[in-house]
């Protein structure tokens, strides 16, 4: 499994970059941070505590190509660095896959562990004017069985979204509903030129019966 992690990650990468640039595609490269009250993913808070959230992302075309990170401001907490590849079919659907990897301290030497460390995702999300439908599904690694599906719709002043899944999700592993909520976001004008973008979110998890409010600023 690990020697068939690494080749599946080269493989991935070098595919679809070679299928999404070419001579005409203009490659843009953007970097950022979100600081986060609390990094709550499909349901579950991750680490209990404010979360900065650093990214880096290159795209070429329909291709892109990233990294995102969530770490903690109070330790002990889970960690988090991914990988990812992506490409557009124009605005209805995307396909990406997602290389999810944990750096606790005691398995920070190991990122070649893929038995163990990582855990690999494929996901597709179509796009329909305001409503938007997400699979996910777990295949390697740590994890190769969860299965999550989320719907969400655009109102405009918010956006609400539902989603359910198995395994890793739920207590039993049985198939539920984890993650409802409504998010809404604005822009503070701080200066002529400077605005910063704030987000937040209520969210209720109805198997674990958890509820998280979220807040964060984008830079």
């Amino acid at each position: 499994m690990r020697n068939f992690g690494k080749l599946f990650l080269v493989l991935t990468i070098t595919g679809l970059f070679a299928s999404g640039f070419n001579a005409r595609s203009q490659v843009e490269v953007s970097v950022g941070a979100d600081l986060m009250s609390r990094y709550v993913w499909r349901g579950t808070d991750f680490g209990g505590s404010p979360s900065i959230q650093p990214y880096m992302e290159m795209s070429a075309g329909d291709f892109v190509l990233g990294a995102w990170g969530a770490y903690t401001t109070n330790l002990p907490g889970a960690q988090e660095a991914d990988l990812y590849a992506g490409y557009s079919f124009g605005d209805v659907f995307s396909l990406t896959v997602t290389d999810y990897y944990f750096p606790m301290d005691d398995m920070s030497d190991d990122y070649f562990d893929f038995d163990s460390n990582h855990s690999m995702e494929v996901s597709g999300t179509l796009s329909l004017d305001k409503f938007s439908l997400l699979a996910g599904k777990f295949f390697a690694g740590a994890d190769d069985k969860s299965l999550y599906l989320e719907a969400g719709y655009d109102f405009g002043l918010v956006n609400a979204f539902i989603g359910a899944g198995d395994e890793v999700y739920t207590t039993d592993g049985d198939f539920g509903i984890v993650n409802v909520g409504i998010g809404a976001s604005k822009e503070i004008k701080l200066t002529e030129y400077f605005s910063l973008p704030l987000s937040g979110s209520v969210i209720l998890n109805p198997e674990s019966e958890s509820l998280f409010m979220v807040v964060g600023v984008s830079f």
